[in-house]
C-alpha cells in the first residue's frame, strides 16, 4: 500500500535517480517524465510519481507502476512525508538579445513563420508549442537576464511591436526580470551537453530550444541556488497580452482541429454531404501554421486514407497473412496479377501508417479512417483498442539529430503483441486519427463503448447560409439557387429534424457542386444544369434519407396530411410550420425546376420517386 512507503524508501528511489540517470530510471519503472508537477528534496528535483512507484519497491518489495495509481496520490503521500512537490510542466530556453527589452516589457515571445529560404525552422515554430505554466530561461547579452512563465496559449500574430509585420508565431509571457543576471561563465560545466549549448560549450545560435527532459532537474537545481525565489515571486512584468483572432488560413479557432490536438482521435460524425472529407482537407492545410510542424506525405497526399466496409478487417488493419506476389508486380490492373508463391506475413493500413510515424518523430501524422461505423470495429482493431488511446502513447526520447529512427528509440508505456509476426507494437504520439461516420445509415450496427471512450465526437451540421455561387452568375440563376438552398434548409430545420430527428436532414456538399459547376466556362444552360442535379442527386438522397424512418409520403402533398394525422403526437406549432416549409418546397420544385415528388404504389412496393411537374 501507498503508506508502507516512508521517507526512507522515498530517499532510496532518489538514490537510485542520482546513481542512474532520471530518463533510465524511468524507462526501467515504465513511468514517462512529469509533465505537471517535479518533487524538491535537498536542493535536487525528481518526478514525484516515479520516486513513489519506486520508493514502495523498497517499502514492499514490489514496484508500483505508473498505471496502478493515480498523480494526487503521489502527491498526498509526499506532502505527508515532508517532501516539497512544485507545479512544473516543461523548460524552455530563449536566446532574445536585442529583442528582450520591447518582449519583456510587452509580455511576450515572437518569432516570424518562414526564413529567407521559404521553410519555418524548428526553433521559431517551437513557439506555437508553448504550454501555458512552462518554465522559461531569458537569456540576453551574455547572462540569464529572467525567469519566464507562459500566460496563456500560444496563437499567430504580427510582431506586437512591430504591428505591421507578417504574421507570426507569438506567445503570451509573465516575465521576471532579475536583478542579478546569471553571467554564462557561471553556469556549471556538467550542464553543457545540455540541448541550449553546442559542442564547445557556447550557446546555439537559435530564438528557442526545449530543454530535454533529462536535463531539467540539473538545470533547475541550478536556478534553485541562483534565484532563493525561483518557484514563489510574483513576475516583474506580468503579460497583458493576448493573442488576437485571425480570419483567413492563419486562423487558429478551427473546432476540429483543436479537438484533435487536444484527444488525437476524433470522430466526425453527421448526415452524408455536411463536409466531413472536407473538414479533413482543411485541417491538413492548416497543420502547419498551427502546430510548426510538418505533415508526412502519402503519395502526394497530406493524410493516409482507408476506407472502411463490411469486408474490412484486422488483417486489412493492423497485420495478417497474405499471398506473396513472385516477380515485378504488376502496375495497373489491366496487366495480369502475377504469380503468387504461398503466404506471407504483411502489414496492415495502420501498422504501416506507424511505421513512418516512429521513422519520423519530427513530423506529424494524419490518418483518415472513412466510413468508420460500416465495419466490424471490435474485430478490426482488436487490440489496437488499447494502443490507440491518447494516454497510451508512445513518446520520442532519442537524439532528435538521429538520421535512423527505430522503435525502440520511443518511450512506450502501453504496448500490444501483434498475433502473427509476435512484434511489440505501439501507436506514437506524432499520429493524429480522424474517422467519419454517416448516422443515416442505418444499416450498421452503433459504435461500441470502448471505442467511444477512445475518440472525442464532433457532429457536423449542414452549412447552408456559406453557399456561394460565381459573381459571373446570372441573377436569374443566382435566384433559382438561392430559393433551392434556402427552401431546403427550411425543410431541414423546420420538418425533417423537428417530425423525424437530426438524422433525417440533408447536407449542403450537393449545392457546392452546382456552385461549382456554376463556376465553368463552358457551362451552356445553367438552368439546366441545376435541374439535373436536384432530379438525380439532390431529391433521390432527400428519398432515401426520409425512406429510412418510413416518412415517404411526408414528401407528396396528396399523401402528407394522411401521415399528419397517423401522428397525433406531432400536433401544434412544429406541424404548422412543418407543412409550410415542404409547401414553399412544393413550391420550388414545381415552378423553378418543373418537377414534384409523387408517392406511388402498395405494401412493399409503395415508395416516393420524381416526376415531371
Amino acid at each position: 500500500m501507498i503508506s508502507d512507503i516512508e521517507l526512507s524508501h522515498v530517499e532510496d528511489a532518489m538514490l537510485e535517480f542520482d546513481s542512474t540517470g532520471r530518463i533510465e530510471v524511468l524507462k526501467k519503472y515504465k513511468f514517462k517524465p512529469a509533465t505537471g508537477y517535479l518533487a524538491r528534496h535537498k536542493g535536487k528535483f525528481y518526478d514525484p510519481k516515479a520516486i513513489v512507484g519506486i520508493g514502495h519497491l523498497h517499502a514492499t518489495g514490489e514496484p508500483l507502476n505508473s498505471q496502478q495509481f493515480v498523480t494526487d496520490v503521489a502527491r498526498r503521500r509526499l506532502k505527508a512525508l515532508d517532501v516539497q512537490v512544485l507545479e512544473f510542466n516543461g523548460l524552455w530556453w530563449v536566446n532574445q538579445g536585442e529583442t528582450f527589452a520591447q518582449q519583456s516589457t510587452g509580455g511576450y515571445l515572437w518569432a516570424s513563420k518562414v526564413a529567407g529560404n521559404g521553410r519555418t525552422p524548428r526553433h521559431w515554430s517551437d513557439v506555437s508549442r508553448m504550454q501555458p505554466g512552462q518554465t522559461i530561461i531569458h537569456y540576453a547579452r551574455g547572462a540569464i537576464v529572467a525567469i519566464g512563465t507562459v500566460a496563456g496559449k500560444p496563437g499567430v500574430a504580427p510582431n506586437p511591436g512591430h504591428s505591421d509585420s507578417e504574421p507570426g508565431y507569438v506567445c503570451p509571457v509573465d516575465y521576471r526580470v532579475l536583478d542579478d543576471p546569471i553571467p554564462r561563465s557561471q553556469i556549471p560545466s556538467e550542464l553543457d551537453s545540455a540541448n541550449p549549448f553546442d559542442i564547445n560549450g557556447k550557446v546555439k545560435q537559435a530564438y528557442l530550444i526545449r530543454i530535454d527532459d533529462n536535463d531539467v532537474p540539473p538545470f533547475l537545481e541550478f536556478l534553485d541556488k541562483c534565484i532563493p525565489t525561483l518557484f514563489n515571486s510574483r513576475p516583474t512584468h506580468p503579460s497583458r497580452y493576448s493573442v488576437p483572432t485571425i480570419s483567413g488560413p492563419d486562423t487558429l479557432s478551427d473546432p476540429i482541429l483543436e479537438t484533435l490536438l487536444t484527444f488525437k482521435n476524433v470522430i466526425l460524425e453527421g448526415v452524408p454531404g455536411t463536409g466531413k472529407t472536407y473538414a479533413l482537407n482543411k485541417i491538413a492545410q492548416n497543420w502547419l501554421d498551427r502546430t510548426g510542424r510538418e505533415l508526412q506525405q502519402f503519395n502526394g497526399q497530406d493524410f493516409a486514407t482507408i476506407v472502411m466496409h463490411p469486408s474490412s478487417s484486422y488483417e486489412d488493419f493492423v497485420e495478417g497473412l497474405r499471398p506473396s506476389r513472385g516477380g515485378r508486380s504488376p502496375d495497373f490492373f489491366d496487366e495480369e496479377s502475377g504469380q503468387t508463391s504461398g503466404f506471407a506475413i504483411s502489414d496492415g493500413f495502420f501498422v504501416d501508417v506507424c511505421k513512418k510515424a516512429v521513422a519520423s518523430p519530427n513530423k506529424d501524422v494524419l490518418v483518415l479512417v472513412d466510413e468508420l461505423n460500416r465495419c466490424n470495429i471490435p474485430s478490426v482493431f482488436g487490440d489496437l483498442m488499447l494502443t490507440i488511446e491518447a494516454s497510451k502513447r508512445a513518446t520520442y526520447i532519442g537524439d532528435s539529430s538521429s538520421r535512423a529512427v527505430r522503435a525502440s528509440m520511443w518511450d512506450a508505456s502501453t504496448t500490444a503483441q501483434l498475433p502473427y509476426s509476435g512484434r511489440t507494437f505501439f501507436v506514437p504520439d506524432n499520429v493524429y486519427v480522424v474517422a467519419t461516420t454517416n448516422t443515416t445509415d442505418r444499416s450498421v450496427a452503433p459504435l461500441d463503448a470502448a471505442l467511444r471512450r477512445r475518440f472525442a465526437f464532433l457532429r457536423l451540421e449542414p452549412q447552408m447560409t456559406e453557399l456561394l455561387v460565381p459573381e459571373s452568375t446570372s441573377s436569374e440563376i443566382r435566384d433559382v439557387f438561392q430559393r433551392g438552398t434556402a427552401a431546403i434548409s427550411r425543410v431541414n430545420d423546420l420538418a425533417l429534424r423537428t417530425l423525424l430527428g437530426p438524422d433525417a436532414i440533408l447536407g449542403h456538399s450537393y449545392f457546392h457542386a452546382i456552385s461549382a459547376e456554376l463556376g465553368s466556362d463552358s457551362l451552356a444552360d445553367p438552368l439546366a444544369m441545376i435541374v439535373r442535379h436536384w432530379r438525380f442527386a439532390i431529391l433521390p438522397q432527400l428519398i432515401d434519407s426520409v425512406r429510412a424512418f418510413n416518412a415517404e409520403e411526408i414528401l407528396d402533398p396528396r399523401t402528407r396530411r394522411v401521415w399528419f394525422a397517423h401522428h397525433p403526437e406531432l400536433a401544434g406549432p412544429e406541424q404548422t410550420s412543418a407543412i409550410e416549409a415542404l409547401q414553399q418546397f412544393d413550391l420550388h420544385l414545381e415552378e423553378d425546376l418543373q418537377m414534384k415528388i409523387a408517392v406511388e404504389g402498395t405494401g412493399l412496393a409503395r415508395g416516393a420517386r420524381v416526376i415531371d411537374a
